[in-house]
């Protein structure tokens, strides 16, 4: 299991999943700091041939609609990849808002790691 190094971002590698976690809650809504991680993230896709990518939000308390932003669009460029991103760990809240605004539907998402590791 490989680690890398990225300014907001944890990731280490299972199975050839980059399994992502964010160091800092504030980086999911901060203007500034949406940018820089929306940039490291599509760095993270960029940088693999058919990326398989898990976000882990267990530790996001709130997303900002720029930060959805940003995870749609590395949705889409993940599958122009022929590549596949799944999420876990979402807060109830959170959930709550994915459901309200459909990217459920968009998104597979899962409780945990392990059961979304499974599903690769």
């Amino acid at each position: 299991m490989a680690l890398s190094e990225y300014e907001y971002l944890t990731v280490k590698y299972v199975d050839g999943v980059a399994i992502v976690g964010f160091k800092e809650t504030v980086a999911m809504f901060e203007g500034d700091k949406v940018q820089a991680v929306g940039k490291e993230l599509m760095d993270l896709v960029a940088a693999r041939k058919e990326p398989k990518v898990l976000l882990n939000l267990s530790n996001a308390h709130f997303i900002s609609s720029a930060m959805l932003a940003h995870l749609v669009k590395l949705h889409r460029t993940t599958q122009d990849a022929k590549g596949r991103i799944k999420l876990c760990g979402l807060r109830p809240v959170i959930m709550d808002a994915f459901k309200v605004s459909h990217f459920d539907r968009i998104f597979e998402i899962h409780p945990d790691e392990t059961s979304a590791l499974k599903k690769f």
